[in-house]
């Protein structure tokens, strides 16, 4: 007998449902159970809180993963799955096919006679494009989980977002004063990492206390903190790691606990976060772009992060320093982070405004257009384009939050004249109706909808 092991995911739906559906937000889990379901006789899917489930098993949304768990928990957690297992099935004989990450499945095989491993060492990308590649076998098999839109969707999305990326404007770690505002997401590329003729982005993060932007990037390249960074923190963890350290157990311990601060060796400690930022300072530089909103920031952050984690060719390099990382995550992505990798995919709205802000910030910065001025002189608007017009009633915007308006009213004529524009109307219009957010109001619109006469009423 074939039974099949698919594991839980970080996306679920949001209500009670049975298992097969809890998990099916997730594209990798529905990857895995389509395949499990033309290969197997029998599928369990295994649950960090629950853990061993049959398809039809109802259950509840939860956050909760193995990561969570202490070893001596998740030698339990195994302990419980292999009990119900037994009582399920024939362990002794039957044929297992284990469709999940190393933590759900390492302390179960000893226990396992005969067992197949066929996503073994492959990243994230690479498991759904082999699974899309096995179902595509399938005799009669619809091409729902080989869609070659989806496919060449993701990989457009990828090599989108680092073209618009690798264009930007770049900061070192001593240029972060100058970035000129103080809310948004930032980029981070690390010196011998490509995505075709791009530099490969490794990590992308932000904040989310208000104006915190500058002082979050000063938390990883400058301050000499692990415990305050999570960037330096596993930079940290894969160089003692690779150099089989024994003080990389000290070193992922949250060591600014009291109960830690006894098993620090100081002077070691300052060596290493010495050693962190050198690294830091020789290998990465980012770019940034402007995201006011802490909603909106997070929303961004994780977008980009499964766009990049969800492409198939997306890989880091053979000779790349997180491939010694003791993090799963870090090492299956080709990124310094954990968080949002599997998140819902970036939308086609969600990279054109991308675009619009990082195109806007540094055609900006190109034209030396001084944003804190309410009348910028018409010479160097003239030909800024749909992201520099964008850029300028955005900065009207934060103007009136800034001296605590509720609202701004803008009328299309007045942005025309007062940025110098010749016959971009329609820019004008378009760019005001694109940064229309629930709750603002068109107070006045025409037939073509791009007349000097538009009317927005937008609440701050």
């Amino acid at each position: 007998m074939k039974i099949a092991l698919v594991s839980c995911s970080k996306s679920k739906q949001k209500y009670p449902c049975i298992a097969s559906e809890m998990y099916s937000p997730s594209h990798l889990f529905s990857l895995s159970y389509a395949y499990a379901k033309k290969v197997a006789d029998k599928v369990f899917i295994l649950s960090a809180k629950y853990g061993l489930l049959e398809e039809n098993d109802r259950i509840s949304p939860y956050e909760l993963t193995l990561k969570q768990f202490p070893y001596n928990r998740r030698v339990d957690w195994a302990q419980y799955v292999l009990k119900r297992l037994r009582s399920k099935c024939d362990i002794e004989n039957g044929e297992f096919i284990i469709l999940t990450g190393k933590d759900y499945y390492e302390a179960i095989l000893p226990e396992l006679k005969h067992y197949s491993l066929p996503l073994e060492h492959l990243s994230m990308g690479q498991r759904m494009s082999a699974l899309e590649r096995w179902l595509g076998n399938f005799p009669g098999q619809t091409s729902s989980f080989r869609n070659e839109t989806h496919q060449s969707g993701t990989n457009f999305n990828c090599m989108e977002l680092h073209r618009i990326f690798n264009a930007a404007k770049r900061y070192n770690t001593s240029e972060i004063d100058s970035i000129p505002f103080e809310n948004g997401i930032y980029i981070v590329f690390e010196k011998g990492e490509t995505y075709g003729t791009y530099d490969r982005i490794v990590r992308v993060g932000t904040h989310t206390s208000l104006n915190r932007l500058k002082k979050r990037l000063k938390d990883h390249f400058l301050r000499e903190n692990k415990d305050g960074s999570i960037f330096r923190k596993n930079i940290g963890i894969a160089m003692l790691n690779k150099a089989r350290d024994p003080y990389l157990p000290t070193w992922i311990l949250n060591t600014s606990r009291p109960e830690n601060v006894c098993l620090v060796d100081h002077d070691k400690q300052s060596d290493v976060e010495s050693h962190v930022s050198t690294y830091l300072r020789q290998n990465f530089d980012f770019a940034v772009f402007r995201v006011d909103d802490k909603t909106q920031r997070l929303r961004f952050e994780e977008a980009i992060i499964s766009a990049l984690n969800h492409t198939p060719d997306f890989q880091a390099s053979n000779s790349w320093l997180g491939n010694s990382s003791t993090e799963t995550e870090i090492r299956d992505s080709g990124m310094w982070l954990k968080q949002g990798l599997d998140a819902e995919p970036i939308s086609a709205d969600e990279l054109q405004f991308i675009k619009d802000q990082v195109e806007g910030i540094s055609k900006t910065a190109l034209l030396n257009i001084q944003r804190t001025q309410s009348k910028p002189s018409s010479v160097a608007y003239q030909k800024t384009g749909t992201p520099g017009i964008r850029s300028y009633i955005q900065n009207l915007l934060d103007q009136s939050r800034q001296r605590g308006e509720c609202a701004c009213v803008l009328v299309s004529g007045d942005i025309h004249r007062a940025m110098g524009l010749v016959n971009e109307m329609p820019s004008v219009c378009n760019a005001m109706y694109k940064l229309m957010r629930p709750g603002d109001i068109v107070l006045h619109a025409t037939a073509s909808g791009h007349s000097s006469t538009i009317k927005i009423e937008y609440h701050i």
